[in-house]
């Protein structure tokens, strides 16, 4: 009798979803408890991730949260655990693997319908093609549907031609099997209906033998398979019909030029970095053998049919994508792969007529193959980039970008280029350069930016009308087709021009001349919210110069909001507040404009409304008012000095002068340096370049600080920690400050002398991981002293072992607090699995210290003969203690120069002031 507990609901109907508790989660699930730990939800993981975060391949991280899929996968696996029990399985992950089979099963198929319609040659000659090319290795390794789509669409239209040839019931039942399928991966597999019916009809007037089904059946045929598409996809298209207006209409692109959609469908089809590598003859490496091809096929009376099929299957795909998609967009290619197909089918008719005069067959074949692999050579140079994202060209860029970058910069896009779209770029700018240009604002929050001196990228397949650079703008480096320029910008506000001041929001002036901005990003056109879903605002301040006072006159603003379908009004809006200062401003009213002041704030803040619709901002002018006399010279240079030293500090920088805290510029307009590293027997000059006093953020420390001293012109302050040389530690008066045992294995990083003593694990030669030698039971131990009181202990650390059957291998972490015993804060045991497991895996413990100071000692005990402990800039092993440092006093610079020096019984650095952002 059948079990019927297989078929009852895998998770109870009524159960809610599990939810997170502050940091901690309780699962149910396959009849035991489970508690889930987590340091922060994914999204606030992500924006305070620094760049010693991401590993190699760290994007998001998705491992904070517990996905659906994952419970009922698991619930599935403990149904069915005596089925599964001993027997092999296949994961396919998150999805890439289902999409890389569909990828690879299309190289077959096109063979097959290649063979079909154009001969063995034009088959082998597509397929090779098609499993060589790097457009469809891309959208192979996608978790979307593309491949999929791919692979249902080549399959429908496979079985559609057998049908059409011998009428076979079970061709059009798959028909509609594979039509339908198609459907649920992307609405645009309608183009498949249209070239079903086309086809049919063709085969109806130009019948392919004597042996052809009857009309009756064919049309037949077609109906069921229609019939059986429509029906299946039917619980979809209505299940969706509240929401596929919502989401397609506000989607709806606008229909691009028919050349440039072509142009740039077979620019990626050649190579998919085609239009990022800037090569305008890549389009022509596909299209001029597809179009040549077909001609060929059209002259031969035997593969006549075939082409006309051919035609008729691109003209299909293209025409309903080119309608619906913005298929000149560089991305949005993808929804043309079908187009990609007849491409090759085409060009392998034309080799097919030109091989068939070769008395060998095989011969023929081979040289089909050779050629359809030769295709593909325009991918060799793009190929290393799919394959090691660690040697990708957008890496070497945010490289270059990152070393190029001042203090605080702003990064901008000077004009729209494929592929440089503006998702992408920020996307881009998060992954490979987390929290690099979006700094921290004292009243901003962690999405503030300030606006300092800028970096401009020019894609180099730009408009070539756009409007030049600015002067001033000075080029650094040209890579992964994209040139950088520097834009060292005077002022975090606008120099007041003596009439208007008026916002175009071109790159220069819309991040240029804010004082700061918070969730935008300029477009060229207008300013837009980056996150949709949150307001974002950019602030002004007009300064003009001493005596005088400015007033606001008029403000004229235009704002773009687009409302959603069926929307009676828009939720969205932008406005502006003006005042004085940036704590007294009020909303902007042209009948009570503010008194006149020393200054004037401007604040332009859009809200999506609680229906998150775009807002955009296109134009922003204000015209000033100002009075007074500040009695300057005539001279146009000598009347920008005065501004810019009424506007911005302005001060000499001589080597060894570091002014933290502030942006100073020397009297030829270059930025002096933020910050100074010391050391001891080093001293450095701290500089004040206002008028008052302020206080750095805070010290960091690097190396063996062993109870350092900093001296601060008279004061003398010490700083009580002590560790090893991989220590380092941040400071702050008054507030909050960790330091951090980061030690690293790695040939050129590995200091024996920064463990503990008495260690007995050695560094593996081949590996920047520490093993036991002899297969004994060894040790590993970090200690560091500390006289602030330690709040938390928090460890991050890479165990890696060979899960052994019978359960010995295992790591141990242990934390001692003084002269106490040990006691145990993490462990990773042998999983008996009989393979490798944990390299590349963050195991996360922490420890409440409850305000402890003295000694702090981490140990790491390994067991057996298959335990490794790694650490490497990859996969950082890292101690931290989160220390309350409201013990360590202000540190005050007053206007002017302070000396600054520290003493430290070992080799250590310090740095006061922010370290970069």
């Amino acid at each position: 009798m059948p079990d019927r507990s297989l078929h009852a609901p895998l998770l109870a109907p009524s159960a809610p979803p599990p939810q997170w508790q502050r940091d901690r989660l309780r699962l149910a699930l396959a009849g035991r408890e489970f508690l889930l730990r987590r340091d922060q939800d994914m999204e606030a993981l992500w924006e305070s991730l620094g760049a010693e975060g991401f590993g190699e391949d760290e994007r998001m991280p998705y491992w904070a949260e517990i996905w659906p899929a994952s419970l009922l996968l698991a619930a599935w696996l403990w149904k069915r655990r005596d089925e599964v029990a001993g027997r092999r399985c296949l994961d396919i992950g998150c999805g890439m693997g289902l999409s890389a089979l569909a990828g690879a099963a299309c190289a077959p198929l096109l063979f097959l319908i290649g063979r079909r319609l154009g001969g063995t040659a034009c088959g082998l000659f597509a397929g090779a093609a098609l499993a060589g090319s790097l457009y469809h290795a891309d959208v192979s390794q996608q978790v979307r549907l593309y491949a999929l789509f791919g692979f249902f669409f080549l399959g429908a239209t496979l079985f559609l031609l057998r049908a059409l040839s011998g009428g076979h019931r079970r061709d059009w039942l798959m028909v509609g099997w594979f039509g339908a399928a198609a459907f649920y991966t992307s609405y645009l597999a309608a183009g498949f209906l249209a070239f079903a019916a086309l086809a049919t009809g063709l085969t109806l007037a130009w019948p392919e033998g004597d042996e052809a089904p009857p009309r009756r059946r064919t049309l037949a045929g077609l109906a069921v398979a229609c019939s059986l598409i429509l029906v299946a996809f039917a619980p979809w298209w209505l299940a969706t019909s509240g929401l596929r207006q919502y989401l397609l209409g506000a989607g709806a692109p606008h229909l691009a030029p028919l050349g440039a959609s072509l142009e740039a469908a077979f620019a990626a089809f050649a190579s998919h970095y085609a239009a990022f590598l800037g090569r305008p003859a890549y389009p022509w490496l596909l299209a001029g053998p597809a179009l040549a091809g077909l001609v060929l096929g059209l002259a031969d009376p035997s593969r006549r049919r075939g082409a006309v099929l051919v035609g008729l299957l691109f003209a299909c795909a293209f025409g309903l994508a080119w309608g619906r998609a913005t298929t000149a967009h560089h991305f949005q290619v993808r929804y043309v792969l079908p187009c990609l197909f007849a491409a090759l089918l085409a060009a392998g008719l034309g080799v097919s007529v030109l091989l068939a005069r070769l008395p060998v067959r095989r011969a023929a074949h081979v040289l089909a193959l050779l050629l359809g692999l030769g295709l593909a050579a325009p991918n060799i140079p793009a190929a290393p980039f799919f394959y090691r994202r660690d040697d990708s060209r957008l890496k070497t860029l945010a490289a270059a970008l990152d070393e190029a970058a001042a203090p605080r910069a702003a990064l901008m896009l000077w004009r729209e280029s494929d592929p440089w779209t503006r998702p992408y770029f920020e996307a881009f700018t998060r992954w490979y350069l987390p929290g690099r240009f979006l700094p921290s604002l004292p009243y901003g929050g962690p999405d503030g930016r300030a606006a300092r001196e800028a970096l401009v990228l020019v894609p180099t397949g730009g408009d070539a009308s756009a409007r030049p650079l600015p002067e001033a703008a000075t080029p650094v480096a040209s890579l992964a087709g994209v040139a950088v320029y520097r834009l060292p910008l005077v002022n975090a506000a606008p120099i007041l021009p003596p009439a208007a001041f008026s916002a175009g929001f071109r790159p220069d002036t819309a991040f240029g001349e804010m004082a700061a901005s918070r969730n935008l990003r300029a477009t060229g056109e207008g300013l837009v919210l980056a996150d949709r879903g949150r307001a974002g605002e950019a602030t002004y301040v007009f300064t003009p110069l001493p005596g005088q006072t400015v007033a606001l006159a008029s403000l004229a603003m235009d704002a773009r909001i687009t409302d959603y379908p069926d929307d009676d009004t828009p939720t969205g809006r932008a406005f502006v507040l003006v005042g004085p200062d940036a704590d007294s401003l009020i909303p902007y009213d042209p009948a009570a404009p503010p008194p006149p002041a020393s200054s004037l704030t401007v604040r332009l803040i859009l809200s999506p409304g609680f229906e998150r619709e775009p807002v955009a901002v296109t134009r922003l002018e204000a015209r000033l008012t100002v009075s007074g006399d500040p009695g300057l010279p005539g001279a146009e240079a000598a009347e920008r000095l005065v501004r810019l030293a009424a506007n911005t500090p302005v001060a000499p920088c001589p080597a060894g002068t570091a002014y933290p805290g502030q942006y100073v510029l020397d009297p030829s307009g270059n930025v002096c340096p933020w910050t100074l590293a010391l050391s001891p027997g080093r001293p450095a000059v701290l500089g004040n370049a206002g008028q008052e006093v302020f206080s750095p953020e805070g010290v960091t420390l690097a190396g063996n600080p062993g109870g350092a001293t900093l001296a601060l012109g008279g004061a003398s302050v010490p700083l009580p920690l002590a560790g090893p040389a991989c220590l380092r530690a941040f400071l702050e008066p008054g507030g909050e400050g960790e330091a951090v045992l980061a030690p690293l294995y790695t040939a050129a990083g590995f200091d024996p002398g920064a463990a503990d003593a008495g260690v007995t694990a050695v560094r593996l030669q081949n590996d920047p991981a520490l093993s036991c030698p002899d297969a004994k039971p060894c040790f590993a131990a970090y200690a560091a002293t500390t006289g602030y009181p330690a709040k938390s202990l928090e460890l991050t650390w890479f165990p890696r072992l060979f899960g052994d059957a019978e359960g010995k291998n295992g790591a141990v972490a242990e934390v001692a607090l003084g002269d106490g015993e040990y006691r145990l804060l993490d462990a990773f045991l042998s999983t008996q699995s009989g393979r490798w497991d944990g390299l590349g895996v963050a195991r996360r413990a922490s420890l409440d210290l409850g305000g402890f100071t003295g000694t702090v000692r981490v140990r790491f005990r390994l067991t057996g003969d298959g335990v490794q402990l790694w650490s490497t800039p990859q996969y950082p092993m890292a101690v931290r203690l989160a220390l309350d440092t409201r013990g360590l006093p202000a540190l005050e610079l007053p206007p002017g120069t302070t000396p600054l020096g520290v003493s430290c019984p070992g080799p250590c650095r310090a740095t006061l002031g922010f370290d970069g952002p």
